[in-house]
């Protein structure tokens, strides 16, 4: 995915710029601080079913402080959603970037 991400960033740079704009209007537009916003967007991934964006959010979960166990929680929290297949999925994702 960065590479495919990277070669969109290169082709579309006034895209890429806009929407870098609304993700962080939207992402400092209210009270919940960065470790929360991450968070979230592990259980946003994890019912999408988007492994590119949950490990990056698992990443920067991790720089916000986010311990282990708190990215665990926030990919069981969307198996209401998901279904249980998608969090497995997002599950062994994690484990794999968190645990190696």
């Amino acid at each position: 995915m960065p590479e495919t991400l990277e070669s969109f960033k290169a082709k579309f740079p006034q895209v890429w710029a806009a929407y870098e704009d609304l993700k962080n209007v939207c992402d400092k537009g209210g009270p919940l601080d960065k470790k929360t916003i991450e968070l979230i967007k592990i259980g946003i991934s994890t019912v999408m079913g988007r492994e590119g964006g949950l490990v990056a959010h698992i990443s920067k979960a991790k720089k916000a402080g986010a311990q282990n166990n708190e990215i665990y929680h926030s990919i069981l929290l969307a198996m209401g959603l998901a279904g249980f297949p998608s969090t497995l999925a997002a599950f062994a994702v994690a484990k794999k970037h968190l645990e190696g």
